[in-house]
């Protein structure tokens, strides 16, 4: 009988898979800047051809981002009642405690203040940098005192204090207390001082700042700057004296 012969199986070897394209990590990186690139400057394209566009995304996003931060500083304000009522009198050491802005280097003359928390600058024209660095060395203070004479513009006045004092507000969470301007020896020039006044009141009010009524206790019957008042001393030193008696904080 015959034998069949054996087949023979050739060795198959096996091919290796891999993917059709390859590609280099520079080339990849290329093809995603170059989308992103693209699909940017359809964008930017786009915008400016929008006329709406600045003042609905950019300049009213502004608005309202400022417009909640003051409404931030609002809801932080404590409510005052203004003027500052008659107080018991404070210890003269408030005075060392104190920081004070403004016309009040005379009044370092008869009560011991701190050199380092009198500042003499002038609000009208004051930077905010400026502002920002009186705030910044006034921090070991207790309260804050602000003291300006009657102002040559007005506008500009209540400007530059809401500067100030919303920096000051921001920045501490202390008594601002803002003296308003003592009557003249003149009549007419008396009457404006209290039109004046009048204007500082309510921006303490609005504010949230305390309204220390100096004027008032100053005055004789025609409404002027009293006799007795006309000598520096006995002047300020009277002011210092309303200062330690109107405290409310």
């Amino acid at each position: 009988m015959a034998k069949k012969k054996k087949r023979k199986h050739g060795k198959i070897e096996k091919r290796k898979s891999g993917p059709f394209l390859q590609f280099k990590l520079g080339v990849l990186l290329l093809l995603i800047v170059l989308s992103f690139g693209s699909t940017f400057s359809i964008y930017m394209l786009s915008v400016a051809s929008d006329e709406e566009y600045w003042q609905n995304e950019i300049v009213n996003s502004s608005e309202n981002k400022a417009s909640e931060e003051e409404n931030k500083l609002i809801k932080n304000r404590k409510s005052v009642t203004n003027p500052v009522p008659l107080s018991d009198r404070a210890q003269e050491t408030r005075m060392e405690e104190s920081a004070f802005i403004g016309e009040f280097s005379p009044l370092t003359a008869y009560y011991n203040t701190k050199t380092e928390l009198v500042f003499t600058d002038s609000v009208t024209g004051m930077s905010e940098s400026r502002m920002n660095s009186v705030s910044r060395n006034v921090t070991e203070a207790k309260a804050f005192y602000i003291w300006y004479g009657y102002p040559e513009n007005a506008e500009e006045t209540i400007n530059a204090l809401k500067n100030l004092v919303s920096i000051l507000q921001s920045q501490h969470n202390k008594p601002i207390y803002i003296l308003n301007t003592i009557p003249d020896i003149d009549a007419e020039q008396s009457r404006k001082i209290d039109e004046w006044n009048s204007q500082l009141f309510a921006f303490c009010d609005a504010c949230s700042v305390h309204y220390v009524d100096i004027n008032t206790s100053l005055k004789n019957d025609e409404g002027t700057l009293a006799g007795e008042y006309e000598n520096d001393e006995t002047l300020y030193k009277e002011i210092g004296e309303l200062i330690l008696t109107h405290i409310a904080d």
